[in-house]
């Protein structure tokens, strides 16, 4: 259950909605919940006003009828496209003696996006920023209802081409390949037609004529072909090491090669590992023999973004390396959801046979565990973790992996806003008493620390003097609830659940918190390295 009192400590963010609410429900509150529903999730507090950029609680009158008119209408059709909601996600709780209604709209399911209100799917359509809820523009709107279907759109046949207009020499390098891999494998002995047609590469059109799908038209056209069916499509690696300049470039529009996405794979792969530091590893199921596991790593982000990106939307691919970090960014959003991809055992490739075809020739061959897998090594390593967040209109998923141990790379996810408190400071101080006796504790403790440790308790005493204000309420949330998640977490603090991994792992590395146990069966525990004030 949310601790709403907490969470009316902080102004309205992207992921709270709060709403005065005092006579009937408010028609807004369906715009919010199709907003939240197609972008994060978020919760919509109703008996919260705004008030001088604050938030007060003012309450609602029969909170109970109230749900049971929120229920009728979310299971009206003809009012709300999908119902997303379970029981245990409307609720009444106590709040300065009066009634607020927490409605935790969770991240709709990619099949019943978009959720759209008033039976107009154009018009009815929402999504979340930091300015609040927006109508969504037709191209986001098809862009969900590509990723509703299941049927994989990469197997789309292109019928107005013929197989012959995909560039034979990619389609030789990528045998090549594929024999020296599998040297027994009986599709060696097929010629290209029947190869493509066994990979899914070229499929019989309506005139019995063999045509590309779009996944061989991706991975084995020229990119003047691919872009009189894609016109948005572009390739784009860049490496930058100051402001002024680009010291690499590869892109896929300059008519030097054949600007498909399997030689742009080759052609910046090594590029991407290329003075990367190689920490000493034990070996593991991460590393090969021959090929260090930070190089495997970031292959396997470099093959996701080409395996999981809507090459229907726009801006391309841009893959820029920079000092301290790489950034990956493909069209279109995570459909499993961030959270979930994170943790591993997900895999709902957009683009199924683009996997396939790439694990054929062992390059991202490991379903679900992708991200899981890059994360894991890097954690392995002791280097900052890896961070993934969506943006939208455009809808874009971006990567962003540090490759040093520098203790910061230089990227900001989103603006941490101040925190501003409504509430006096005699409640504010009632609500976090014990965890301030508990602070109180563990500053005695470091200081004592001190007279053994000399240094070593200077440099903690460094670190917390450098924490942000949300870094601090972070420690707070996990020394009240150890179990406490990202997700609920970004509810409270005011940022986006990326933003708040961002911070975490800048707290594990300076020894102020760690994870006990798994991602999603362990918690959090607090060092006695964190005198952090209330």
């Amino acid at each position: 259950m949310i601790d709403v009192e907490k969470i009316i400590m902080f102004n309205e963010h992207s992921r709270l909605e709060a709403k005065k609410a005092l006579g009937g429900i408010p028609e807004s509150l369906w715009e919010s919940y199709s907003a939240f529903a197609n972008t994060e999730g978020g919760i919509i507090l109703l008996g919260v006003s705004e008030v001088d950029s604050g938030l007060v609680v003012t309450g609602v009158k029969e909170g109970q009828k109230k749900i049971k008119t929120i229920w009728d209408i979310l299971n009206n059709r003809g009012k709300i496209s999908a119902n997303v909601l379970m029981e245990k996600h409307i609720y009444i709780q106590r709040v300065n003696d009066c009634d607020v209604i927490v409605i935790d709209v969770p991240r709709a399911d990619r099949h019943d996006k978009p959720v759209y209100i008033n039976n107009d799917l154009f018009e009815g359509t929402y999504r979340r920023n930091a300015e609040g809820d927006y109508r969504c523009s037709k191209q986001e709107v098809k862009a969900m209802l590509r990723d509703q279907s299941d049927l994989p759109i990469d197997s789309k046949v292109i019928d107005e081409l013929s197989w012959k207009s995909l560039d034979i020499e990619s389609l030789s390098r990528y045998r090549n390949r594929f024999s020296s891999l599998k040297p027994a494998h009986v599709w060696n002995s097929l010629d290209n037609i029947e190869f493509l047609n066994k990979t899914g590469c070229i499929r019989k059109n309506e005139k019995g004529e063999f045509s590309p799908t779009l996944a061989g038209l991706l991975m084995f056209g020229t990119d003047d072909v691919i872009t009189q069916i894609l016109p948005d499509y572009f390739l784009d690696y860049r490496e930058k090491y100051d402001e002024n300049r680009w010291s690499d470039r590869v892109v896929s529009n300059m008519g030097e090669w054949s600007g498909n996405i399997f030689d742009f794979f080759f052609k910046i792969a090594d590029r991407l590992t290329a003075d990367i530091k190689r920490p000493f590893l034990l070996r593991s199921h991460f590393e090969r023999e021959d090929d260090p596991a930070v190089n495997v790593a970031i292959r396997e982000a470099l093959a996701n973004t080409l395996i999981h990106a809507d090459y229907y939307g726009r801006q391309g691919i841009v893959v820029e390396k920079r000092k301290g970090e790489i950034r990956f960014s493909n069209p279109g959003i995570c459909r499993p959801g961030i959270s979930e991809v994170r943790e591993g055992g997900v895999s709902d490739p957009r683009n199924p046979t683009i996997f396939k075809l790439f694990a054929l020739i062992e390059i991202g061959e490991r379903a679900g565990s992708g991200i899981f897998s890059i994360c894991a090594v890097w954690n392995e390593i002791g280097w900052r973790e890896p961070v993934m967040f969506e943006k939208f209109s455009p809808e874009r998923t971006n990567f962003v992996i540090p490759t040093a141990a520098a203790p910061e790379s230089g990227y900001l996810l989103v603006e941490e806003p101040a925190a501003k408190y409504i509430i006096t400071p005699t409640r504010h101080k009632k609500t976090t008493g014990n965890n301030t006796e508990n602070v109180k504790n563990n500053t005695e403790n470091s200081t004592e620390q001190k007279n053994s440790t000399g240094s070593n308790t200077e440099n903690i005493k460094n670190n917390t003097e450098k924490l942000s204000k949300s870094q601090k309420e972070i420690i707070r949330q996990m020394s009240n609830n150890p179990f406490i998640t990202s997700e609920q977490m970004s509810v409270i603090v005011g940022i986006t659940a990326d933003n708040v991994r961002v911070n975490i792992g800048k707290l594990k590395a300076k020894g102020l918190v760690k994870r006990v146990g798994s991602a999603k069966g362990g918690y959090w525990q607090v060092t006695n390295k964190s005198p952090v004030s209330g």
